[in-house]
């Protein structure tokens, strides 16, 4: 009893008093699961519109053998400069923007894929965003 709690009753770690694999604590909105090797990432399409607007489309298929479930989180790793994700979620805490999608029935079924579309506001208005896409899985705030 002595590393619990004193108001809860959860461990003073943070961690589930049971379970503390990764997918446990995914479920339990404590970390995210890096998932972007699970799936294939295809750009299928990148419109820069005057005024520094620039979408991309990505295709997202999940190419592994597992379902990708809860929601997903597509990170804009090393955004640079004064660009930033118009239709952003959120920011990570390593200060990353993220769009959340909330997958249909809550599933990506092996094979199948979803369209994403990522909406950006460029300051250089001739400059294209440069970025990393990074997938995660998981709830609350990565």
């Amino acid at each position: 009893l002595a590393a619990l709690g004193a108001r809860d009753g959860r461990p003073l770690s943070g961690l589930p008093q049971d379970n503390a694999d990764p997918l446990s604590r995914r479920d339990a909105g404590l970390e995210f699961l890096d998932v972007t090797a699970q799936a294939h990432v295809a750009l299928v399409d990148s419109d820069r519109r005057g005024g520094g607007r620039q979408t991309d489309v990505y295709r997202i298929t999940n190419n592994s053998t597992a379902v990708i479930d809860t929601h997903l989180l597509l990170v804009a790793r090393g955004l640079a400069g004064r660009t930033r994700l118009a239709n952003a979620s959120g920011v990570t805490s390593g200060g990353d923007p993220y769009l959340r999608v909330h997958l249909p029935d809550g599933v990506l079924q092996p094979g199948q894929s979803v369209l994403l579309r990522l909406h950006f506001a460029r300051a250089d208005h001739d400059a294209r965003a440069a970025y990393r896409l990074v997938l995660l899985s998981g709830q609350g705030n990565p």
